[in-house]
């Protein structure tokens, strides 16, 4: 009974030591509240990162823009909106060509913007998988002015005037802001 308390105090003493070893392992851990700011102004930062690159992943939302539609169609793209339509194609050699016209509406001026217009011929029914048929164009100009109405001529190779379709803004991708006017 003597062996079985010296075993019994003897764990308990372990056991206290121990969990005061542990207590202070753990106490010595714990990061100090500047560490704890830092490591959070570093997690906004990260997150702030992902959020610019997701909101620069945003697919521009397409509408189809049918040849001499009066009316200017909106697309959206990275948070801008744009009004955009097409003149009717005329004839140009073997191809044809047209007119994009795009007009920003906002009091924003963008820099280097990038458009990529997808046009389909009318075999091709509309139809984004009738690649035989369909041209890929880009353009890109160094400015877009806040509240500006802009013209860009569109040759389309090979596609003859009387094949012309329809045309897709599949992309409008731009560097930077230049200016941001007050309203």
């Amino acid at each position: 009974m003597k062996k079985l308390l010296i075993a019994a105090a003897a764990a308990s003493a372990v056991l206290f030591c121990s969990t005061g070893v542990l207590a202070q392992a753990v106490k010595s851990q714990v990061p100090t509240l500047k560490q704890q700011v830092e490591d959070l102004k570093e997690a906004v930062l990260m997150l702030q990162k992902r959020v610019n690159y997701l909101e620069s992943i945003v697919p521009t939302s397409s509408i189809p823009l049918m040849p001499a539609d009066p009316k200017l169609s909106p697309v959206s793209t990275s948070g801008a909106v744009f009004l955009l339509g097409i003149d009717q194609p005329v004839k140009n050699g073997n191809g044809s060509e047209f007119v994009l016209t795009v007009v920003n509406p906002q009091s924003i001026t963008y820099t280097n913007a990038h458009f990529t217009i997808h046009v389909f011929g009318k075999d091709a029914e509309g139809n984004p998988d009738a690649y035989k048929n369909a041209y890929l164009l880009t353009r890109e100009t160094k400015v877009i002015q806040a509240g500006s109405k802009n013209q860009f001529r569109f040759v389309v190779p090979d596609m003859p005037l009387d094949n012309f379709a329809v045309a897709y803004v599949v992309g409008i991708e731009f560097g930077g802001i230049a200016t941001e006017n007050a309203q």
